[in-house]
């Protein structure tokens, strides 16, 4: 297990396309966010997202912002009315895009704290009072790190980013209750229907199609396994995985968009 920071898992898909062993003893959990860089245009994204090939991701995960309540900050209502400072990692992660995109497609009151080296990082910001809200805070996390702060109130969800309400995220409002314009609603669901797809497995592009295809049936084995399935609910996470073949097909649909959609989602979610 090897930790590797920067961009909100940027330079981790720079190092599993270019540099790391395509012989399957390499296999990245790459944020969803950073995998499409490159339909962005972000010259830093050193790879093509079709040639990342796809494991499976674990879960499909619901997403949202939440609140360290310390700060005033509790509901969206508070953010429209006192504003509020959101923290964030690079320009590539899940927290400083959505944060972003609230901030220009909603014009919200929003001043965009970035430069964080991780999560960990963002929550320690949080309790120190440097920030008052974060973003890319998925299901899965408020379930596990996050849950006993999530349970005693100190930390409460204002925004969540599903079509479908998220039951766990509890009175969090949607942000398809705030979006408009048919421009704006594209743009909407390219950041953060694909936010859904979490944290996907993914192997060099050069990987043989022979191992590929070994992981990829391993992992669909290893998500249904009962004793994993078991562990995981010890620690109140429930996994929705989707296959490889899936996740493929989902990152190729995304990488497909128009530029105009691609136009205004760059628009949104830049610093």
């Amino acid at each position: 297990m090897q930790n590797v920071p920067g961009g909100g898992s940027l330079n981790l898909a720079n190092v599993t396309a270019n540099t790391a062993p395509a012989d399957g003893s390499h296999i990245a959990l790459i944020n969803s966010a950073a995998a499409l860089e490159p339909t962005l245009g972000n010259i830093e994204a050193r790879f093509e997202t079709r040639r990342l090939r796809w494991v499976g991701n674990m879960n499909r995960d619901g997403v949202g912002c939440a609140a360290w309540t310390a700060s005033g900050i509790s509901t969206w209502d508070d953010v429209l009315k006192k504003g509020a400072r959101f923290g964030g990692v690079g320009a590539a992660g899940t927290s400083s895009q959505h944060s972003f995109f609230l901030r220009r497609v909603l014009n919200a009151p929003i001043q965009v704290i970035t430069g964080y080296r991780g999560s960990n990082e963002v929550n320690l910001a949080l309790q120190r009072g440097e920030v008052d809200v974060t973003c890319g805070l998925f299901v899965s996390s408020m379930r596990g790190p996050y849950r006993q702060d999530y349970e005693a109130g100190k930390l409460r969800m204002v925004m969540q980013f599903g079509e479908v309400a998220e039951p766990y995220f509890k009175d969090a409002v949607s942000i398809y209750g705030f979006v408009t314009s048919e421009e704006d609603r594209e743009a909407t669901e390219f950041v953060f229907g694909q936010a859904e797809i979490s944290r996907p497995l993914a192997l060099p592009p050069a990987t043989p199609v022979a191992i590929v295809e070994t992981l990829r049936r391993a992992f669909d084995r290893a998500v249904k396994d009962q004793e994993m399935l078991a562990e995981a609910a010890k620690s109140m996470l429930e996994l929705n995985a989707v296959s490889g073949e899936e996740t493929e097909k989902e990152f190729a649909a995304y990488a497909s968009v128009s530029p105009k959609v691609v136009e205004r989602v760059l628009a949104a979610i830049r610093p």
